[in-house]
């Protein structure tokens, strides 16, 4: 019985398929990127800064009318100094 692929077919086969092959279109992240960006710049921009001014009035407005919880107080001026602190704190990893 005579093998079916025999040396000279294996390497036309071969040099076929490589002759064939098409370089792979590998995708960059550039939309995912510019998702994380746009993201980050609205919420350490003018967009950010409204609503953490509008937590620190309800944190104020709850503390007027004496029925502000403290530890939520804190989590909030808390969250705000990192919010507008972290280009600083990412820029001290880079």
């Amino acid at each position: 019985m005579r093998p079916r692929m025999t040396p000279p077919r294996a390497l036309a086969v071969l040099a076929l398929s490589a002759l064939m092959a098409v370089p792979a279109r590998a995708q960059d992240l550039s939309p995912i990127d510019n998702f994380f960006t746009t993201l980050g710049t609205a919420l350490t921009g003018p967009t950010g800064r409204a609503i953490g001014l509008v937590a620190l009035a309800a944190v104020g407005i709850t503390f007027l009318f004496g029925r502000m919880n403290l530890g939520l107080a804190v989590s909030i001026c808390v969250g705000l100094v990192i919010l507008f602190g972290s280009a600083t704190i990412l820029g001290g990893f880079a």
